[in-house]
């Protein structure tokens, strides 16, 4: 029997939805924690748990145990997970829809499903409009009324992948494809080049004088759910994880002018033309064209911004904010790198949700270069994130007091908290507590419909 390739994202989407199933299930909560602690886990590792899955090393992940491990092991043996598709069979998975609309969570999609028979989104809707929820415990005329506006912003909102989603499966691909005989360089492009919030499907270069081999390793990567176009300098896939990239291949004298296209943004592309146009030449992703019908070729973009006589532009800046006239003028700004980043001012450690110990978060944070890092445990509400009493609170500040001793000067530790806002608006500690922090982020996790004014 074969072996399935799954991502670290992709194991971790799995394990939280067979956590939002059981919850509308109504399975005992610590189930659920354990699925959803697995995906928190799995989207944080360091490395690949297919290849610890290969050492025998799974339960080596933090929250991953016997239990967890074997499931893994199925899905990586046999590319199914029958606990799953067993569950999906108990509890409808359309239901997984209804959780998308805002402030909907899985206790309400149960209510629905167990009592109005609402398996999907459209069937949600079609009850809202109905009224055959203002009925049911809990609910009323106002509460339709906000399920159905949270249905039409859900409709309205652009299918887009959060940075975070796109970024690490973009470089995992790419790290695959640079295997390929004959392939020069490979880039990501488009708006997760140029690092947006989100991102729409992910854009990808490659430099290859042949683009066969490339394009087929492409199209044939393991994870392709379905070719949906392909040609000879050009395919485009959906993956089973449902995200969606195009690839261009290109000469590598010509890949320059190609990537800088491809990257954008839009009106920044509009500014690089303007400039060429004045100098007598025609910019496109091919090369820049003279007056005479002759090309001038561009392998990197560095020699595109140099022929329009501008510093290189970082993707981060081109969004014709006036970079283009900073680069003419020599007055680009320097980046922020996360080297530079000296402190870290929210972080969990054991003492709440957090994977380690507040020694163990100091080194790192040493090792990492930070001289500043704040532990900022929850507060006592957030039970099921194991939030500390006014008790814990002075207790760990104890050990945090202790650990500071043992680094000196090394590091400055502080302590915070995240503290839960209340559904009256009101903090989770007292004031005379909260002025004993150096640090406090408030933070809201149930009662999301509080008023602004609070």
């Amino acid at each position: 029997m074969s072996e399935t390739y799954f991502s670290n994202q992709q194991l971790a989407d799995k394990f939280r939805r067979i956590g939002d199933l059981l919850e509308v299930k109504g399975e005992v909560i610590y189930k659920i924690l354990a699925y959803r602690k697995a995906a928190d886990s799995l989207e944080n590792l360091g490395w690949e748990a297919y290849d610890l899955w290969k050492e025998g090393r799974l339960t080596e992940i933090q929250g991953v145990g016997k239990a967890i491990a074997e499931k893994m092991d199925e899905l990586f043996s046999t590319g199914r997970l029958e606990f799953q598709e067993r569950l999906e069979q108990e509890v409808p998975a359309t239901i997984i829809e209804v959780l998308e609309v805002p402030d909907l969570g899985p206790k309400k999609a149960a209510l629905f499903w167990k009592q109005a028979g609402v398996t999907d989104l459209a069937g949600l809707e079609a009850a809202a409009k109905e009224g055959r929820l203002r009925s049911l415990p809990g609910m009323g005329e106002k509460s339709e009324a906000k399920i159905l506006a949270g249905i039409e912003a859900l409709k309205r909102r652009e299918k887009r992948i959060p940075l975070g989603k796109a970024w690490p499966f973009a470089q995992q691909l790419l790290a695959e494809l640079r295997q390929t005989p004959g392939s020069v360089r490979l880039e990501v492009a488009g708006s997760l080049r140029r690092m947006r919030s989100t991102v729409g499907d992910i854009d990808l270069l490659a430099a290859a004088s042949d683009s066969r081999a490339v394009m087929a390793a492409f199209v044939g990567h393991p994870q392709v759910l379905s070719v949906m176009g392909q040609g000879e300098t050009k395919a485009s896939v959906e993956f089973k994880n449902n995200l969606r990239a195009q690839l261009w291949v290109h000469p590598p004298e010509r890949f320059g002018t190609a990537l800088q296209y491809a990257t954008g943004s839009k009106d920044h592309n509009v500014r690089l033309r303007e400039l060429a146009l004045k100098q007598g030449l025609s910019l496109s992703d091919q090369a820049f064209l003279r007056e005479d019908g002759s090309e001038l070729l561009c392998a990197t973009e560095e020699e595109v911004y140099a022929v329009l006589g501008l510093q290189w532009i970082p993707p981060e800046l081109r969004e014709d904010r006036g970079e283009v006239q900073a680069a003419k003028e020599g007055k680009l700004p320097q980046l922020i790198e996360i080297g530079d980043l000296r402190a870290e001012l929210h972080s969990h450690s054991t003492w709440s949700d957090g994977t380690s110990t507040i020694r163990e978060m100091a080194q790192a944070a040493i090792a990492r270069g930070k001289k500043v890092l704040a532990i900022t445990d929850h507060s006592g509400s957030l039970g099921v994130a194991g939030g500390l009493s006014i008790e814990d609170l002075h207790k760990q500040r104890e050990e945090i007091r202790a650990v500071q001793a043992e680094l000196g000067d090394a590091l400055v530790l502080l302590q915070g908290s995240e503290v839960e806002i209340r559904a009256d608006g009101t903090l989770d500690y007292p004031d005379e507590v909260l002025a004993e922090l150096d640090i406090v982020v408030a933070s809201l996790h149930s009662s999301l419909r509080q008023p602004a004014s609070r």
